[in-house]
């Protein structure tokens, strides 16, 4: 795989008729995010297929930064952002951005803005 192919982002955009009070708590909640990638982080079976994630930090309401983790690999986690915009008639724009490869600087349990915080 060259350099160029292994750093770059993969950018997926799509409108959702949803507010985006509804879309950020959908993918800050540790229990709803579970849900929607499919499996919970430390999961045994998502991590034997070489899977795992964990929320980094989040600007609520408009981004979210997960660390991806593909430990069948030899490479840093990558860093998954989820932004947010709002549209008009309640409606959310929601863009995903990997970026293979690139990992947060930011430790996952120093207290800032914690997934738990967020359902509290």
């Amino acid at each position: 795989m060259s350099e160029e192919s292994r750093h770059a982002e993969i950018v997926h955009e799509c409108d959702l008729d949803h507010p985006l009070e509804q879309v950020w708590k959908a993918v800050t909640t540790p229990a709803l995010l579970t849900r929607w990638i499919g499996f919970k982080p430390g999961d045994p079976e998502a991590r034997r297929d070489g899977i795992d994630y964990r929320i980094v930090e989040t600007q609520a309401p408009q981004r979210v930064w997960l660390a991806w983790r593909d430990p069948a690999t030899d490479q840093p986690d990558s860093t998954v952002l989820i932004e947010l915009t709002p549209l008009p008639a309640g409606r959310t724009r929601l863009r995903l951005t990997h970026r293979p490869g690139i990992a947060m600087r930011r430790a996952a349990n120093d207290g800032c803005h914690s997934p738990q915080a967020l359902a509290a």
